[in-house]
């Protein structure tokens, strides 16, 4: 008796809608802008850098896998 294994969609059924994805892509390139536009001031008036701002490019940082991901997946080869 074989024991089938659950297939795994394939990340580019994540999102399907192009329109969705772009809106996805910008909300993001939107929101990295602005944590690294808020770093560059910090460390450009010579501030220390707010533990807040620290916190909020590891999180985009980390996202960005994702992000790259699902652009990957729905690039042509």
């Amino acid at each position: 008796m074989s024991n089938p294994t659950p297939e795994q969609p394939p990340l580019g059924r994540v999102i399907t809608n192009p329109t969705a994805r772009k809106v996805v892509y910008g909300a993001y390139a939107i929101g990295a802008f602005i944590i690294g536009g808020v770093a560059a001031y910090f460390l450009g008036t010579g501030h220390p850098l707010p533990e807040i701002v620290v916190g909020a490019q590891a999180v985009a940082a980390y996202a960005g896998i994702g992000i790259g991901a699902l652009a990957v997946a729905n690039t042509n080869s």
